[in-house]
């Protein structure tokens, strides 16, 4: 019996060939980006005076073999870097006190720091659904020790003016407000840089380095929730696409199709009741790694059934891999120790989940569609002990309280390579509320699976 999939295979996302070099750093340009922070500060002890802990908004003024000017604004608070081939200067105080700081940066020379021997590029397509015009996948191998296979950074660069679009640092710089000398000063201390403006300056010209202090601003971006939006709820059927970026630096962004079901608890009888497919496609990725490679990967998740009721493979997670020689492999367990979410993840007790801001139709960011950006807290690690961010974007339905959203992004900042799918970024393209329920085949376990007990 062929299986239904509601998603039609013409809906997956799709990376043009980009032929040319990888962009240049302009010798002059300008910007203001959003910075999404890799965790929160440490519980314990004095808050760190450092920008590197919660969202922020920065200005940024660059000249070559001069100077990189940053200044960076929280909800009550800014911080100055001037970073000069001498070394970084700091003030907190808009400018009145300086003080000499390492934070292990370099003044930049280019988008890529040093590895640009390792710049790939995967493909041309819009970022998300939200950004229509198209852009240049830029991926990054970022050393992490003998035998370990590279972290990635992602660069995101405007297909017509070559101009940065979006940062992604996949792997976590030194120490919060340590960077590396190899790396791009100043961003990598950061997991998500948006640009919601870039200037670039004709030869010969260049911006002043600023000597007094402007409070950095942003229209159409405010912290916090403006429009009073309640958290989003999943609908209970739906289905998407997406483009998945892996940390693992050896791979391109996978076609990915999503599917989900949530029945009530009185409509609960099966473990295909509560599940989510996730099918990754690996056709962007023709150079594989020595060994087997890899034609698709199913994440398949089950939710917890209801209170009083019972039904197998409930709240469990498989990763099933086919590989392009007909072979498979499956991992489950403590290896893969995933299970479906509830539609209301993000409300329920112990996720953390907060709406950190609210973007209204931004020109590039998000035309025509205002956008909440929720944080959400993952277990921590040693870098950063009070957890992890994960970051998520989402689109409120025109005239919805903010339940029915759909959403945009979703990145867990410092994933670690080789963990689960290795991936940290969702880019979402097609979606769909789904009427008629999914087929419960689409959620069957595969075989090399269920002989994992």
């Amino acid at each position: 019996m062929t299986t239904v999939d509601p998603i039609p295979a013409s809906a997956l996302p799709v990376l043009a060939p980009v032929s040319g070099g990888a962009p240049q750093m302009p010798d002059a340009w300008s910007a203001t980006v959003i910075l999404h922070p890799f965790g929160p500060p440490p519980g314990k002890g004095p808050v760190p005076d450092t920008p590197f802990y919660a969202l922020r908004i920065a200005a940024v003024d660059f000249s070559a073999g001069h100077f990189l000017s940053v200044r960076v604004a929280g909800h009550a608070h800014g911080w100055w870097y001037i970073v000069t081939p001498d070394g970084t200067r700091l003030s907190i105080d808009h400018g009145t006190h300086w003080t000499d700081v390492d934070c292990g940066w370099t003044l930049p020379t280019d988008w890529f720091g040093m590895q640009r021997a390792t710049a790939a590029c995967a493909g041309s397509s819009p970022m998300h659904w939200v950004a229509p015009r198209p852009v240049d996948w830029w991926r990054l191998q970022v050393p992490r020790g003998i035998g370990q296979p590279p972290g990635a950074t992602w660069l995101w660069f405007d297909s017509a003016t070559h101009d940065p679009v979006r940062i992604m640092y996949g792997v976590s710089p030194p120490a919060p407000a340590m960077g590396d000398p190899t790396q791009l000063g100043f961003f990598q201390n950061f997991s998500l840089i948006c640009f919601a403006d870039f200037t670039r300056y004709a030869p010969g010209k260049s911006p002043a380095l600023p000597t007094s202090w402007v409070e950095p601003s942003l229209a159409h971006f405010r912290f916090g929730n403006p429009h009073h939006f309640k958290p989003f709820e999943w609908n209970h059927n739906f289905g998407l696409t997406s483009f998945s970026t892996p940390v693992n630096g050896l791979f391109n962004p996978l076609q990915t199709r999503t599917l989900y079901a949530w029945k009530s608890d009185a409509d609960y009888h099966v473990y295909t009741d509560r599940a989510q497919s996730t099918l990754m496609h690996y056709r962007f990725n023709p150079h594989q790694p020595p060994g087997k490679a890899i034609d698709s990967v199913e994440s398949l998740l089950t939710g917890i059934a209801p209170t009083g009721k019972v039904a197998a493979h409930s709240g469990t997670g498989y990763l099933y891999t086919r590989y392009r020689d007909g072979s498979d492999g499956c991992v489950t367990g403590a290896k893969f120790r995933f299970g479906a979410e509830a539609p209301n993840w993000i409300s329920i007790r112990g996720v953390h989940g907060t709406l950190a801001a609210t973007i209204d139709a931004h020109p590039l960011l998000c035309p025509d569609v205002v956008v909440t950006i929720y944080s959400v807290l993952f277990p921590p690690n040693a870098k950063y002990p009070d957890g992890v961010y994960l970051w998520t974007w989402y689109a409120p339905d025109p005239g919805s309280d903010g339940t029915a959203s759909r959403p945009v992004l979703f990145m867990q900042a410092d994933s670690g390579v080789n963990e689960g799918t290795s991936l940290a970024l969702a880019d979402y393209f097609f979606y769909r509320n789904l009427d008629a329920p999914i087929d419960p085949a689409n959620f069957v376990i595969p075989g090399a699976c269920l002989k994992l007990g």
